[in-house]
């Protein structure tokens, strides 16, 4: 009885150090897992910092053109209202001369 009590106790030692074993395994293969969705995820976020930049500088770019496009529009307005009054000056201007001339001199 007492040996078989000895085998028991050899096989629990045995069946506790197989488990042991796999339980080393279970970790180790749990670490390499989230080692590996640790270097997944630092990829993925890198990307999403690359496509935000990208999209950043794209729309920054569409502003500044658009920026442009309403400068160049509101300095073409500015230049055709210097242009017409510069002619309705230009077309009184023989006026105001006659005037003044006929004011100053008898």
């Amino acid at each position: 009885m007492e040996a078989k009590g000895e085998k028991l106790l050899q096989d629990l030692v045995a069946q506790e150090k197989t488990l042991l074993a796999k339980l080393d395994d279970a970790k180790a293969q749990a670490a390499k897992i989230i080692e590996k969705a640790e270097a997944e995820a630092a990829s993925i976020i890198a990307k999403a910092k690359e496509d935000a930049d990208a999209k950043a500088k794209e729309a920054m770019a569409k502003a500044q053109a658009e920026t442009e496009t309403i400068r160049s529009s509101v300095l073409d307005e500015a230049k055709t209202a210097v242009s017409a009054v510069e002619a309705k000056a230009k077309a009184n201007l023989d006026k105001a001369v006659d005037l003044v001339m006929g004011r100053v001199t008898p």
